[in-house]
């Protein structure tokens, strides 16, 4: 199963004034697409192949030079997730495509896959490193019971959605991913319902009937 990405609105990154700590993130997002696929189309992993390093963009880089740079990020990004990295409206409508499950990063990233599982054990090198996970810590999780996985990827920042086929939004994560940067991105999706379950961690996880129920 190939890896989607999808890329929700985020006013830091502008193609008048892009910032360089955005564009290194994109960066390494597509340098870990190509590692973990890697027969993509010869011409786009050529050029990711010739991307800059993470850390050059975001130490080194001049406004003029992230501006070059961002008309070709945003080029590879259309052609393999089909969408822009910078939507023209903040509300994003939601598209047919979006159904199912993802894990939302505070960056505005979305991982897609059969379930939450899934998505973990397909994207686990990316995941270390948007979340900062070590990666032996990770592989221990990984053998473990789906719950603790999920539940350890939570703790460490990400959100978890489910989006049924009647068009309902449904969430979960930590207190502390709520209130820093969940919240927000969830009132900027365009669905008529959306309830996100905030997770107290001492008491057992155990999918989604744990959490308090918040509408949005």
């Amino acid at each position: 199963m190939t890896m989607k990405i999808y890329k929700t609105a985020d006013k830091k990154l502008d193609e008048r004034r892009p910032d360089g700590d955005a564009l290194a993130l994109y960066t390494q997002t597509l340098k870990m697409y190509l590692k973990d696929n890697p027969d993509l189309d010869d011409k786009y992993a050529d050029l990711i192949k010739k991307l800059p390093s993470p850390r050059q963009i975001s130490r080194e880089f001049s406004k003029q030079e992230c501006k070059l740079l961002y008309e070709t990020l945003e080029y590879l990004w259309m052609a393999i997730t089909g969408s822009k990295l910078v939507p023209e409206k903040e509300i994003i409508k939601a598209p047919e495509t979006l159904s199912g499950n993802y894990l939302m990063l505070c960056n505005g990233i979305l991982l897609a896959g059969l379930n939450t599982t899934t998505i973990i054990k397909k994207n686990s090198q990316l995941l270390c490193t948007l979340l900062d996970i070590n990666a032996m810590t990770l592989m221990e999780y990984l053998a473990s019971p789906p719950d603790k996985l999920i539940e350890f990827i939570l703790k460490n920042g990400a959100m978890r959605l489910y989006i049924n086929p009647s068009k309902k939004l449904f969430a979960q994560c930590s207190p502390e991913t709520y209130g820093k940067w969940s919240r927000a991105k969830l009132k900027k999706l365009d669905f008529d319902y959306k309830a996100i379950k905030v997770i107290d961690f001492k008491t057992e996880y155990k999918g989604w009937s744990s959490g308090v129920l918040i509408r949005l």
